[in-house]
């Protein structure tokens, strides 16, 4: 499990991810699954955009996922499985 970043937006089925600094120089794995703290998969990132000194990452979430959850994701950390 490796630090993704933290959730800064939230937007429909799309969340909004800052990127942690813990990613410099990591090479991402081909369409990699996105988890909670409580090991939740929740989605895969989509794209990357940003600067590269501050990247962020949008994460399409996968269906069935209840909006009360979604909600609680905002400011959270979320991880690489």
């Amino acid at each position: 499990m490796k630090r993704l970043g933290t959730v800064i937006h939230i937007i429909d089925t799309l969340l909004i991810v800052r990127a942690d600094k813990t990613l410099e120089n990591s090479v991402l794995p081909q369409n990699p699954t996105v988890i909670t703290k409580r090991m939740k998969k929740i989605g895969s990132v989509k794209e990357l955009f940003g600067p590269v000194t501050n990247p962020c990452f949008s994460i399409k979430l996968f269906k069935g996922i209840p909006e009360s959850e979604i909600k609680k994701l905002k400011n959270e950390r979320v991880y690489l499985q």
